[in-house]
């Protein structure tokens, strides 16, 4: 072989070595990715050997490539190459227990998908990285580490703020790459940030060799090789690493880094949870919350997997609630894994009696294999069944739930260990673990002292309670649940003295006024909740020795300021807090004497994941402060849920100015100086709706359209526009700014004469210069209109398709000019409306309005318009005649109200043509003065009398109830 075909051999040995080798890489970073989820039976000591075997591959083929450069002649050894393909075979089974291989397989030759993907999962993928990158980081061969993808510089941004960062490293630098930084201007960067500037570059050496560093470099660019930065501060003494970022994938190669994390590979939990749960999580109506399910997991995979089979094709929203409700709950037996456990509790919640063959299991298989035959005869024997049929149906319905495995040949089945072992302590409860459960018993009295002794948990909420002990000696007492005993005003001076272990404390809706200083000796306290205690004036400084807290919630308090020792709790992440303090004398406070939130208390929770303030919009001090708040909330990284008052729309934009995106963020802004009031008039159901939305804005006492309204309005998914002074429209905000709105709530807004303005619209789009028409309002949902004494109509002028076609429910109350509430063309949009409330519309003679539209015409008009309407109330409207003006409306309605509508004589089989029809609520007089006669088609209808205003609200939300099962 000639010299020249030797080193051809050569180089197409290397290539082909380093095809397979990136290969091995991507399985690697895959692998080391998956490990950092929480997964507890798998082979971690196996799959970590791996990895450092690859890591070890990695660097002796840098090395063959370097001599290959040198010599021309150097193939790789033999060795080697077998090597490299006996790490390829490297088996996953136990891993693909819980991530199917085709998942594996898609992650290995591409990232996961982005498209469609709600935008808070993007801010939880930001969070798995930063865990995989603090686990990553601990190990000794991994020294350079690679962020690539969507959002990456938000990883290096909070991870330096991250405590246990500081910890392990002297040093920490972030550098930001130009498209022409080089290696150069990179360390010469770097050793000024570490306070070596004015030292030579052989002193700058010797100083970094000998220090714990981690360097940030962000949007490094390919033509950086990052094996060359740094070559002389190597020292394998030392913990000294590199994490650099970049938007594109291919500027970080194996050759270069020694681990590559891409943004889009954590979203496994969404991937592996769409998967499980089935198309119903593209549903509007379902996937912000399904989102709340997969962040409430926690990376818990087998959880994820659990609960999106527990959840498959369910539509029914209120299961998809309690489903996020359970996962936030403190187990109420001792448990190795919380998140399991509360997984598992509402899967047997759902199971019902089905739940009886899961403990069934539990108590005999003894986390053994189990033929099937076998386990359905101990079935049979235990009279749980009757036939073999009916035990291999639940068997089968086990299997799919994920609570039981089967062997390849299908004979013998199993329960994962960690399946097991959590819903043994769900069902065979600890006998070591005391719970004194006495919630909702209407007690007068607490417990008897030996109760406390020996407790782990006491439960004594919802109570009649008036005092507690003096000195409960509950040194193993963890948990300590008091809120909801309206009667209780003191705490004794030395009831905490003895509860040194304490780590749930809830003293909320009770009527204390202060808190007795052993509270504060309670070192191992992590959440602190005392919501709704309106007597409550002042926050003891000593808060700020609970050094361990992590939930501090004085929501609906009456406090005057927060205490500068709140800037101690480090560990924070959700602070609830109400500024409403009076004097003693019942004035408000001299507020002028007093800062309402000192500066940097705010900056200085970097662990803050939630924060609410809630301030009386009359507290001149709120004003004063509000600009530097701003900023400090800017600076907190980690923060994914603000609810804040501002009294003007101004300060909206600082939060633009400092980098905060809305998109990733939940807020709940209320904007607009105001009075503040006692009682609010709006009912309470729509104010629900507005307080579950992802993004709300409530904007009070507004003029025109302030730029920084309509900005935030972009991202807002509910609206409160309470008593604005000039808006003549809603679609004067902009049809742009109005695209995401799911939620929208009008009260007390004079100038409004209608909702949509047709006209306005067409102007809108003629100044931007749009050719195409754009869909009007298609997200909302919920749409409620009070107190609106100028408003004539939902909308003006002619109607586009598409427009309010994701309407749900409408409710209109107390609107004296309006006189048309649907046009023909507006019916063609409300295919999925469900509820419809008229209140108090004194000008309405009909609900649906059609002039245009000839008698004949109705007659043969065969379209059932209203397709899913459920439920109608009528009421106090003096004029109504009539409900659908001859057209057939509402085929699948199933409840009808109406209350003081003394000219409504008349229901047409046009008007109530549904054979779903379940009730009808309204006076006995006006019903029995009905001609004709209505004769409903369904055979278990019923008349159900309304005596009064009350009775008629009673009755209503029962049938609400009703129709949210």
């Amino acid at each position: 072989m000639s010299y020249k075909q030797e080193g051809e051999k050569s180089q197409m040995s290397l290539h082909l070595t380093k095809l397979k080798v990136g290969d091995l890489n991507r399985k690697k970073d895959l692998l080391c990715l998956i490990l950092s989820y929480h997964m507890r039976t798998i082979d971690k000591e196996m799959h970590e050997g791996w990895i450092r075997d690859v890591l070890q591959i990695n660097g002796e083929v840098r090395e063959q490539e370097k001599m290959l450069l040198k010599e021309e002649r150097k193939i790789l050894p033999s060795y080697t190459a077998s090597m490299i393909n006996t790490l390829l075979d490297h088996s996953m089974n136990d891993i693909e227990a819980y991530i199917p291989r085709v998942v594996i397989k898609k992650m290995s030759e591409k990232s996961l998908d982005l498209q469609t993907l709600p935008e808070k999962m993007l801010n939880l993928a930001v969070d798995f990285s930063i865990n995989q990158i603090l686990k990553d980081i601990k190990n000794p061969e991994i020294h350079r580490i690679a962020i690539s993808g969507r959002h990456a510089t938000r990883v290096t941004s909070e991870l330096k703020n991250v405590p246990e960062i500081w910890e392990m490293f002297d040093i920490v630098v972030q550098f930001r790459a130009s498209p022409d930084s080089t290696i150069a201007a990179i360390e010469k960067h770097i050793a000024e940030q570490s306070g070596y500037s004015r030292l030579s570059r052989d002193e700058v050496d010797k100083k970094l060799k000998g220090t714990n560093f981690l360097i940030i470099l962000d949007h490094i660019h390919e033509s950086i090789d990052l094996s060359e930065v740094g070559t002389n501060w190597w020292n394998w003494k030392n913990i000294q690493k590199i994490v650099s970022t970049t938007t594109l994938q291919k500027a970080h190669v194996w050759m270069t880094v020694d681990l590559e994390i891409r943004m889009e590979d954590h979203l496994l939990s969404w991937e592996l949870f769409c998967m499980n749960v089935g198309e119903v999580v593209h549903s509007s109506h379902i996937q912000d919350m399904a989102v709340d399910v997969v962040e409430r997991c926690c990376g818990h995979l087998l959880a994820i997997v659990l609960m999106g089979r527990a959840l498959k094709e369910v539509n029914d929203v209120s299961v998809w609630e309690q489903a996020s409700h359970a996962l936030c709950l403190s187990p109420t037996s001792q448990t190795k894994d919380s998140v399991l456990f509360n997984a598992l509790a509402f899967i047997c919640d759902q199971l019902g009696s089905r739940t009886n063959y899961v403990k069934h299991c539990v108590l005999n298989m003894d986390k053994k294999w189990m033929e099937k035959v076998h386990l359905i005869q101990r079935w049979i024997e235990d009279g749980l069944i009757g036939t073999v049929d009916e035990g291999e149906v639940i068997v089968e319905d086990l299997l799919k739930a994920f609570l039981l495995k089967s062997s390849k040949d299908r004979v013998s089945l199993q329960m994962r260990y960690e399946i097991y072992e959590e819903l043994g302590n769900l069902f065979i409860p600890n006998p070591n673990l005391s719970i004194l459960n006495l919630g909702g018993k209407g007690l007068t009295m607490p417990p008897n002292d030996e109760a406390w002794e020996e407790a782990d948990e006491i439960h004594l909420m919802n109570n009649e309670l008036s005092e507690l002990p003096d000195s409960p000696n509950c040194p193993q007492l963890s948990v300590l649940l008091l809120q909801a005993n309206p009667l209780l005003t003191v705490i004794p001076p030395l009831f905490f003295e003895h509860m040194t272990s304490l780590q749930i404390l809830d003293l909320s809706h009770t009527r204390i006024r202060s808190l007795p200083k052993p509270l504060f000796n309670l070192s191992k306290l992590r959440n602190f909740l005392v919501r709704g205690c309106e007597l409550f004036m002042e926050m003891p400084p000593e808060v700020g020795e609970l050094s361990n807290l992590e939930v501090l919630d004085f929501e609906g308090t009456e406090i005057v300021s927060l205490p500068l020792e709140v800037g101690k709790l480090s560990k924070l992440k959700c602070l609830r807090l109400s500024f409403y303090g009076e004097d003693e004398d019942g004035r408000k406070n001299s507020w002028s004497s007093t800062t309402i939130i000192p500066d940097n208390v705010i900056g200085k929770l970097f662990q803050l994941q939630e924060l609410s303030i809630d301030v009386n919009p009359e507290d001149e001090r709120w004003n004063v402060i509000v600009k530097n708040i701003i900023k400090e909330v800017c600076s907190l990284n980690r923060l994914k849920a603000l609810k804040l008052y501002l009294p003007e729309s101004v300060p909206l934009n600082d939060f633009m100015l400092n980098g905060v995106s809305f998109l990733t963020l939940r807020f709940n802004f209320i904007v607009g100086s105001h009075l503040r009031r006692i009682i609010s008039r709006l009912p309470l159901e729509p104010m629900l709706k507005f307080q579950q939305q992802q993004r709300c804005l409530k904007y009070v006492n507004g003029k025109d359209v302030p730029v920084e309204i309509k900005l935030v309005l972009w991202h807002v998914t509910a609206l409160f526009l309470d008593r604005h002074l000039t808006l003549t429209s809603l679609s004067e905000f902009g049809v742009e700014n109005l695209k995401k709105l799911k939620v929208c709530i009008l009260a007390e807004c004079k100038e409004i004469h209608t909702i949509v303005d047709e006209a306005e619209i067409d102007e809108q789009e003629d100044k931007a210069g749009d050719a195409d028409e754009e869909i009007v309002l298609g997200s909302l949902q919920n749409l409620s209109i009070h107190y609106m004494k100028n408003l004539k109509s939902i909308w003006k002028g002619p109607v586009r398709k598409g427009c309010l076609s994701s309407l749900k429910s409408l409710t209109l109350h107390t609107c004296p000019e309006l006189t048309t509430i649907f046009t023909l063309d507006l019916l063609e949009n409300l295919n999925i409306l469900e509820e419809l409330v008229i209140e108090n519309c004194p000008k309405i003679d009909t609900v649906v309005t059609h002039h245009e539209l000839p008698a004949e015409e109705i007659q043969l008009c065969s379209v059932k318009h209203l397709p899913k309407l459920r439920k109608i109330s009528l009421h106090y409207m003096q004029n109504l005649v009539t409900i659908s003006s001859g057209l057939c409306i509402a085929p699948k309605v199933e409840w009808m109200s109406f209350y003081g509508c003394p000219n409504l004589k008349t229901l047409s089989p046009m008007d109530v043509p549904s054979s779903n029809l379940k009730g009808i609520i309204g006076e006995v007089d006006w019903w029995n003065n009905l001609t004709p006669k209505l004769r409903p088609k369904n055979p278990n209808f019923t008349f159900i009398p309304a005596k009064g205003a009350t009775e008629l609200m009673k009755k209503l939300a029962e049938i609400g109830d009703q129709l949210q099962q």
